[in-house]
């Protein structure tokens, strides 16, 4: 079989495998390879792929990226116990454009699980061309829909959002619907979706998987951080539905780029939005330094822990665990 159809037949496999678990929750830790002591999904957020040429210019930076992405696999596909994937936004580099895509289909088909996509502002905001500085431009609310409905066609999703059980736990995959002026906004109709998913759902966790964060989880420790365009809007609404989350419930994002080395990166102190909610944040995989971080799903806990790609080494200091 010659490779770009075994990539081919890969991508195919993992679409149905992923249209196939959407039909009934999943039984948590039945006949796992672990022997059902947990559930692991592992997070990679702005994948940015093959890489963004604005900050990458040169051949050599690429390279290097590159080469980073392809050791990441590799150690993600060396482990045995990896359940399925959240890929929480930008998978595209910049634009949200077919030669991009083309590239996040190929590189996503070297997966060994299913995964679970959510949309990123550079999968839908952007005009498939800079203009004359090189500068990105903000499509319309129709164009930047289209490519919305795009992505979710692409990518097999069953609605514009969605949900779906493992176990006692609640697991709701959250889009920038509204596709007006901010990056990350939902729209009055999925909050009360959402206000109603929480209503419902009591008796476990529920793990949001979001672009963005939620407003305070992080230390300002760049003018973009903590405004309306890096976190997840609109902001007022959020923080009074999710007051009402059960405990040991997690928001899962990506978007700020957040480094291990920023001090709010695993930091409860700032992550913490409510008693009963605490923000995960993910850093890029656009990176000449990769990292990951994993969830272990357990009957009484989630363990959140990060790998560092290139060391080829679990980081221990940012290990936590949130009792359910």
């Amino acid at each position: 079989m010659l490779r770009r159809d075994f990539l081919r037949w890969m991508f195919f496999s993992a679409s149905w495998m992923m249209a196939d678990s959407f039909l009934q929750p999943l039984k948590l830790f039945a006949a796992d390879k672990h022997k059902g002591e947990y559930y692991h999904i592992l997070l990679l957020s702005d994948l940015h792929l093959p890489w963004k040429p604005n900050k990458f210019p040169t051949k050599e930076e690429q390279e290097i990226v590159w080469s980073s992405k392809q050791t990441m696999l590799s150690n993600i596909n060396s482990w045995d116990d990896i359940n399925e994937a959240a890929i929480l936004g930008d998978l595209a580099a910049r634009y949200g454009i077919e030669d991009e895509y083309a590239c996040v289909d190929n590189f996503l088909s070297s997966l060994p699980v299913p995964w679970y996509a959510i949309a990123g502002n550079h999968d839908y905001v952007y005009r498939d061309t800079p203009d004359a500085q090189g500068h990105l431009q903000t499509g319309t609310h129709e164009e930047k829909l289209a490519k919305l409905m795009a992505f979710n066609k692409r990518y097999h999703l069953p609605d514009m959002y969605y949900g779906r059980s493992i176990g006692k736990y609640r697991l709701l995959y959250l889009a920038p619907d509204v596709c007006g002026n901010l990056q990350i906004e939902l729209s009055t109709k999925q909050l009360e979706w959402l206000k109603n998913e929480i209503q419902t759902h009591q008796h476990g966790p529920i793990l949001f998987f979001c672009h963005a964060p939620l407003m305070g989880t992080l230390r300002t420790y760049k003018k973009k951080i903590n405004t309306p365009q890096t976190t997840a809007q609109p902001a007022d609404k959020l923080q009074e539905i999710l007051s009402h989350c059960p405990p040991g419930s997690l928001w899962i994002s990506g978007h700020t780029h957040t480094p291990p080395k920023n001090d709010s990166f695993a930091d409860d102190s700032v992550n913490r939005f409510n008693e009963n909610l605490v923000n995960i944040h993910n850093p890029a995989i656009d990176k000449k330094h990769i990292y990951t971080n994993s969830l272990y799903l357990y009957d009484d806990k989630t363990v959140i822990r990060t790998y560092d790609h290139r060391d080829d080494k679990w980081v221990k200091k940012f290990d936590r665990i949130y009792k359910s």
